[in-house]
């Protein structure tokens, strides 16, 4: 009976430093805690951290101004909610759309910062919405230093139409993992991941910060039907953008704790052979 105690106290610690090491939100922007208005900053649901649209204001087709809002929600996203993040420009004084295909790679759509200092394991998870006009290929940019951007591995889990793609050839591609969306009507890409747990300096890194972004210019800019962007219409919408991680846990009570395993462990093997 003691042994069996001995043994349930030792599932019992690891099992609590197994929950210590769960994915847990760092900041996350939902967009439903926002007003449907215009907003070119939207503060996270979750943390803390900024939200900035990118390649909104530019001379490509005549926008001068960014004017992104917080919008009804399209129904299908993977989390539900009210609301996302509707990412465009603004010609004038009517509402336009921003998006070119003779942008440069990776300077249009928007940025996600949040420092991770506290944890390890980085983690992004996002939706988006396009309407079928809106960029077909899109990738993911990090920093972690705030300055240098570097091509993020991508996955793709959810159900509408979209291939991960790994560009060696095409100069009008990123060099690197982009998400080719192709439902000519457009909708919801569901739980687009990229998992940074491999990439040591994202840990506890006050400077981190993602971009998701386009990932073509040119002739390899294309819309969801995979032709050519009519550079009038089409926008892209964000929703659950999660930076997560695991908790970087406390070097004393970890100590212990393993120690403490240890000699449970030596107890019952005594106990065992006695």
């Amino acid at each position: 009976m003691k042994n069996k105690k001995i043994v349930s106290l030792a599932a019992l610690i690891a099992a609590s430093l197994s929950a210590a090491q769960a994915q847990t939100s760092i900041s996350a922007w939902t967009f439903d805690n926002l007003t449907v208005a215009v907003n070119n900053s939207p503060a996270p649901s979750t943390g803390s951290g900024t939200a900035t649209p990118l390649g909104m204001s530019n001379t490509y087709n005549g926008t001068s101004v960014t004017t992104c809002d917080i919008t009804t929600d399209v129904a299908g996203n993977s989390g539900g909610g009210l609301q996302d993040w509707r990412v465009r420009g603004q010609p004038g004084t009517a509402p336009g759309n921003g998006w070119n295909s003779a942008a440069p790679i990776g300077t249009q759509g928007a940025e996600f910062a949040a420092s991770t200092v506290g944890y390890t394991g980085i983690e992004l998870t996002f939706d988006l919405s396009t309407t079928k006009q809106a960029e077909g290929n899109l990738e993911v940019l990090y920093t972690t230093d705030g300055s240098t951007w570097l091509n993020a591995t991508l996955s793709y889990a959810g159900g509408n139409t979209a291939t991960v793609l790994n560009n060696t050839t095409s100069a009008n591609t990123v060099t690197g993992s982009y998400l080719a969306m192709r439902n000519s009507a457009g909708g919801w890409y569901d739980a687009i991941t990229a998992n940074l747990s491999g990439i040591t300096a994202a840990n506890n890194d006050p400077n981190f910060a993602v971009e998701i972004v386009n990932a073509s210019t040119g002739a390899d800019n294309v819309n969801q039907a995979g032709t050519a962007l009519n550079n009038s219409s089409g926008n892209w919408r964000y929703d659950n953008v999660d930076i997560s991680g695991t908790v970087i846990a406390a070097p004393e009570p970890t100590t212990l704790a393993l120690a403490g395993l240890g000699g449970l462990a030596a107890l019952v093997a005594v106990r065992r052979r006695k």
